[in-house]
């Protein structure tokens, strides 16, 4: 695992590392439960704003669902994942 410098390019950009995250967890999860995850798994250092662009992304191309859950969002895969990525 190589730790994120932010001098260089990111090894695993976070669009991917969040969709290897929740493919590993297809029941959903939560935004903190990622951060953590994506910090864990990849030693990715991100601003929120950052996460937050990203989801947006992924959600507006279909293939990840983000709802609102009290003062977090609850994100999981679109259930057309499985057509998007064929």
């Amino acid at each position: 695992m190589t730790k994120y410098n932010p001098g260089y390019w990111r090894i695993t950009p976070l669009f991917r590392a969040i969709l290897e995250v929740l493919v590993s967890k297809p029941e959903g999860i939560t935004e903190s439960d990622l951060d953590e995850a994506l910090k864990k798994k990849y030693g990715l250092v991100f601003a929120k704003s950052e996460l937050y662009h990203t989801l947006m992304r992924l959600e507006l191309t279909g293939l990840i669902q983000v709802e609102p859950v009290g003062r977090e969002f609850f994100v999981k895969l679109s259930p057309r994942f499985n057509e998007y990525i064929k």
